[in-house]
């Protein structure tokens, strides 16, 4: 079947889409065009032709080293058995180095050379595309991450600086301009000023990068026509700044990693940099190590495979992979796929190599009728009642105030869950309880009293104990009664209510403390279906804290651990 007649299903969603030129395809691939198109499908790569006869391709997101064809060739090889294993790249020592003030709106910085690249048309078109999917995927529209390529023979200077400063004080002339122009103009006049100017500029002030006394980046709008790449380019250096060290560093290695699959010799620089958060020696390309259970991965795939099996597909998939004995396999996950976070990616890896359409079919030894599960059960008839009951439910956000969560619902310091970079004080942390929200919802509602909220919803709490994630999630029910006369007898009878008509049954009620409610008006209880409850009237310092003028009693119930009747 010819390529033009192929049929190429497209997906939904964000995928970043590339194009490239059938000629160029079956250069870097090595194959036909019918051929290249076919191993890129089984790569997960979904691929057609577009009137002009190019290449469309979509692509995973969590893919970003196959932003580019070097990247999917790369893949390839090992796919097609031409080259197994870890890529070999020679990483050396260069001679440049960036020294970083301190700048606050997007502190990080890091840089690389790779030589002998050997720019044409076709490939800088291809960088180009390669740069902007990577903006904006992983680089959150250059928010989080930009990236600047520049010609290496044209840098004025091995000595690089990165400034924060004064926009009126910086004079260049940008990419792909005729005339000279201040940073100001820039932002001002320029499209990419006006989309991307406002991201770093605080006060007047914006991040620069010299060499020498010369501009070569206003990072993330713009770089400097000085050091522009053109075709007859050898030579590329990379600088990439954003507002974390991490994904700084991971598309560093992306970038330098897929460059040196077009250059002749490999090599990539290191580029040092000295800043006030640190110093850095990168790109050290160096892979990560795990480690993978044979057992684990013929479960999860659903066939038997020995150690062999599963080293050889790593191999292919461009893995280092070696026998460790009592049927594990150690791992090297090479430094530019980010995308591998856990054991189940490797299996994946092992079903790409294998093939997807080398899976046999199986059929269910049992087939089940799908019914819900108890907790969803529980919450649906607990939903219902308390409307019944002449309460409203309510919905409230899952980022809230950790002084809320402490003060108002006495959680601990360190049960909580924060937040990096949160956009405010409302949005710090992930809410350990529901009640706080119920609060606040009580604040502006005092013209309706009396008031009768609830709110089902997940929680979520710092926990040592649970080794992979660091945290657990609980799903809890809250419930909230104002009025003139509001107490604990009010809540209590219909939380007793409640339990008695979803079928279960009190085991035990006793007097406990809670930062929320008044000791001695509070109690907590257990269920023999196992719900967990504490019951209370709020205290009047904290009713006087938020304004409320009138007594306020509410519950919160645990239902995560809910089991079936009987």
């Amino acid at each position: 079947m010819s390529a033009s007649s192929r049929q190429y299903r497209r997906g939904g969603g964000y995928m970043p889409v590339l194009k490239f030129k059938p000629g160029r395809v079956e250069e870097v691939l090595g194959l036909s065009l019918d051929k290249a198109l076919e191993i890129m499908e089984k790569l997960k790569i979904e691929v057609e032709l577009d009137e002009e006869g190019n290449v469309v391709a979509e692509l995973e997101v969590d893919r970003p080293d196959m932003y580019s064809l070097e990247g999917i060739a790369r893949q390839a090889k090992g796919l097609l058995g031409r080259e197994l294993g870890l890529p070999k790249y020679e990483v050396v020592d260069s001679s440049y180095r960036i020294v970083a003030e301190d700048v606050p709106t997007r502190p990080y910085i890091a840089g690389a050379i790779v030589w002998d690249v050997d720019v044409d048309e076709d490939f800088l078109e291809e960088l180009i595309q390669f740069q902007e999917k990577l903006h904006t995927s992983h680089g959150g529209r250059r928010r989080r991450v930009a990236i600047g390529l520049h010609d290496l023979d044209k840098l004025p200077s091995k000595n690089i600086t990165y400034r924060f400063v004064d926009i009126d004080g910086v004079v260049f002339k940008p990419l792909h301009h005729e005339r000279t122009m201040t940073l100001r103009e820039v932002l001002e006049e320029t499209s990419q000023g006006k989309s991307y100017g406002s991201i770093s500029l605080r006060d007047n002030k914006h991040p620069v990068l010299y060499s020498g006394n010369d501009v070569i980046s206003v990072p993330p709008v713009i770089n400097a026509d000085l050091t522009r790449i053109e075709p007859g380019t050898r030579h590329i250096f990379i600088d990439v700044t954003g507002t974390e060290l991490k994904p700084v560093l991971d598309i560093l290695s992306i970038l330098a990693a897929n460059l040196a699959e077009r250059s002749k010799s490999k090599r990539i620089g290191i580029v040092e940099v000295k800043a006030p958060w640190g110093m850095l020696r990168e790109p050290q390309l160096k892979p990560s190590s795990m480690v993978l259970d044979v057992k684990y991965a013929s479960k999860v795939i659903g066939t038997r495979l020995a150690p062999s099996d599963v080293i050889e597909s790593l191999q292919r998939m461009r893995f280092g992979a070696r026998e460790a004995g009592n049927g594990l396999v150690d791992v090297e996950v090479p430094r530019f796929r980010v995308d591998i976070l856990h054991p189940v990616d490797l299996v994946e890896e092992i079903v790409l190599a294998r093939g997807l359409d080398n899976l046999a079919p199986e059929r269910p030894r049992l087939m089940l009728r799908g019914s819900l599960l108890p907790v969803r059960a529980w919450e649906r008839e607990a939903r219902l009642l308390l409307v019944g009951h002449g309460f409203v439910e309510v919905y409230s956000y899952s980022l809230t105030s950790c002084r809320d969560q402490v003060e108002l619902a006495g959680v601990e310091e360190d049960k909580l869950v924060r937040i990096d970079n949160p956009v405010g004080l409302e949005s710090e942390c992930l809410r350990a309880s529901l009640l706080p929200q119920l609060l606040r919802i009580a604040r502006t509602n005092q013209h309706a009293v009396p008031l009768r909220v609830f709110e089902l919803g997940d929680v979520v709490v710092a926990d040592s104990a649970d080794r992979e994630r660091g945290v657990v999630h609980r799903r809890r029910l809250a419930l909230l009664y104002m009025d003139e006369k509001a107490g604990y007898e009010d809540v209590q009878s219909i939380v007793y209510s409640l339990i008695r008509l979803l079928g279960d049954e009190i085991i035990e009620v006793k007097p406990t403390r809670h930062g929320l409610f008044i000791e001695g008006r509070t109690a907590e209880l257990r269920t023999q279906r196992g719900v967990v409850a504490v019951i209370g009237e709020v205290k009047p310092q904290i009713l006087e804290q938020l304004e409320i003028s009138y007594p306020i009693a509410a519950a919160e119930l645990d239902y995560t651990s809910i089991h079936s009747q009987g």
